[in-house]
């Protein structure tokens, strides 16, 4: 499934592209490898159930956790770490791949940022009425970034068919 070095990756904090970007705490990493490991994972489980674990514990435990703005920022911890992940595997497919299919891969990449701006985007705007939009835009970005993060993770690992 995932590569333990790129976990390994996760266990240090790493801010996001942007220099004011949120960062995840080394707890937050040590969670997402334990889920993702399987100690913490139930039978019959996977990765996509690893999905809010940090942003869950982080809600739970931080004094601001339960507020709005408390709940987009431990949120967006999480997809910090996802995000650190997706880049992982990223530069290790890239890596492996033609240069044809490098260019391929960093188009699909492109295309897929566009779209999950435009998505999450979109719920963001549907919610413009509330409080609440904060929290379902930083919600969409985490699912999105975790299942790129997973999709990329299986082209490196070869348990998803070319």
């Amino acid at each position: 499934m995932f590569r333990i070095a790129a976990l390994m990756l996760g266990l240090s904090a790493v801010p996001a592209l942007a220099e004011d970007a949120p960062t995840f705490t080394t707890e937050d990493a040590r969670l997402m490898v334990s889920c993702l490991d399987g100690s913490t994972v139930g039978e019959g489980e996977n990765a996509t159930d690893c999905v809010g674990v940090a942003s869950r514990a982080c809600m739970e435990t931080e004094p601001d956790g339960a507020t709005t703005v408390g709940m987009v920022a431990c949120t967006a911890r999480e997809t910090a770490w996802w995000d650190s992940q997706l880049n992982a595997h990223y530069s290790s497919l890239e890596t492996s791949l033609s240069a044809e299919l490098a260019t391929a891969l960093r188009e699909a990449q492109r295309a897929w940022i566009a779209y999950r701006d435009a998505g999450c985007g979109f719920e963001y705007d549907l919610w413009s009425e509330g409080t609440i939009r904060g929290v379902v835009h930083a919600g969409c970005l985490l699912d999105e970034t975790a299942r790129r993060a997973q999709r990329l993770a299986g082209y490196v690992d070869g348990e998803v068919a070319p």
